[in-house]
């Protein structure tokens, strides 16, 4: 079974939410990929941008289309895990979206030829079908934040993940305001993570936001400080270990930095956010890894649509032993964005494994948030609904 055709839809989603120091987000971006053999069977992928440009993220995908066309399915899985392993001997930039959104596809159609009951067969297994989910909390006023604190523990989420600011006293009288509403409930088993995205710049400065944030009960600090400042963060994590957990997220770029990591002993855990890695086998090699080498290992977020969070579940459900809850909720539990038909919800902190049906996409939802819909990409629709008409899927 050959790939017969391609195509690849570039969707970008209005949003509005801070990262760590206070940096907006205003939109996000996913490479939507379909390909179609010469059997009939449709696949579908979701790939991110990160650490470059969507033009460039487009770019590479049509480039890594183009290259895996004509191939058989096993192949083309093979021809993408060994450009990739290239790539990172090669460059020091991250760009590796294109690869998640093709390669996912690909296990898509592979999974669905084989009659598997879910992607994770492909994988390595399936070792849980009830997904245990992160609850994000984005950087806002301190009484939303202590809001959206109290619905994670309400909704019965037992890892909550926040961003904080840079400035020290807003540190403080943020952590001081989500402190007490932890107390209030008494919610002895909940693990509070905050996310710094690097905006620490001084040994001293991440020294005493790490003492305020020890004072009022995180469990886990990601990236306080800038990703090339190793030595200064494999200091603190001696200082603060084990009553607060390093985790690494910026700092890596390829998989061998994973042994870097665990030689400096800099790190507790590694944050790997979709897209980072590219494809799915790579990623799920890594963490495999990461935890042989007595590092803990954290599947990160990228906002996305259903096709993505579909593939990141079964990641999840992939691992043997997993450190924490997925932190991926998907665009739609956080801001109702949807391009299926019957979206995949978290209910009481975790998510079933399902499969996502081709036919449950709607097309005329994609549209709405297509880039260049006069152009390219609203032909690439077109075209796209012919295929799923061929294969006899809804549109």
């Amino acid at each position: 079974m050959r790939i017969e055709h391609i195509d690849v839809v570039v969707l970008s989603f209005p949003v509005s939410h801070y990262i760590g120091g206070w940096r907006p987000v205003t939109k996000t971006f996913h490479l939507i990929t379909f390909l179609l053999t010469d059997f009939g069977v449709v696949g579908v992928g979701e790939g991110t941008p990160y650490g470059s440009s969507i033009a460039k993220a487009y770019a590479k995908a049509i480039s890594l289309a183009k290259a895996v066309k004509g191939l058989t399915l096993e192949d083309a899985l093979n021809t993408l895990v060994s450009r990739e392993h290239e790539e990172f001997e090669k460059n020091k930039r991250v760009n590796y979206g294109a690869y998640l959104a093709l390669e996912s596809a690909i296990l898509y159609a592979l999974s669905q030829y084989k009659g598997l009951k879910h992607e994770a067969e492909l994988l390595g297994g399936i070792y849980r079908t009830d997904i245990p989910i992160a609850y994000t909390i984005f950087l806002n006023h301190p009484r939303t934040m202590t809001h959206k604190l109290r619905d994670a523990i309400e909704y019965g989420f037992k890892h909550v993940k926040f961003k904080i600011p840079c400035n020290l006293e807003e540190l403080e009288g943020l952590l001081k305001t989500m402190y007490s509403v932890v107390m209030r409930y008494n919610v002895g088993k909940l693990v509070l993570r905050a996310d710094a995205n690097e905006c620490f710049s001084t040994l001293e400065k991440t020294r005493k936001a790490l003492m305020i944030m020890e004072k009022y009960g995180v469990k886990i600090v990601e990236q306080p400080m800038p990703r090339d400042k190793l030595k200064d963060i494999a200091k603190l994590r001696k200082e603060f270990y084990p009553v607060i957990e390093i985790m690494l997220d910026e700092s890596l770029r390829k998989p061998s930095d994973i042994e870097l990591f665990a030689h400096m002993e800099v790190a507790d855990s590694i944050n790997f956010h979709p897209s980072k890695l590219g494809c799915l086998t790579i990623t799920r090699e890594a963490i495999l890894k990461t935890q042989k080498l007595g590092m803990k290992a954290n599947i990160g977020s990228a906002l996305m649509t259903e096709v993505g969070f579909y593939h990141y579940l079964n990641l999840a459900a992939s691992i043997p032993r997993p450190d924490y809850p997925l932190e991926e909720p998907g665009i739609y539990n956080i801001y109702g964005y949807s391009i299926a038909r019957n979206p995949l919800k978290i209910v009481g902190g975790k998510i079933t494994l399902q499969n996502i049906d081709i036919s449950d996409l709607d097309f005329n939802l994609m549209k709405q948030f297509v880039i260049g819909r006069s152009f390219i990409f609203e032909e690439s629709l077109i075209h796209l609904m012919r295929i799923t008409k061929f294969s006899g899927l809804r549109t």
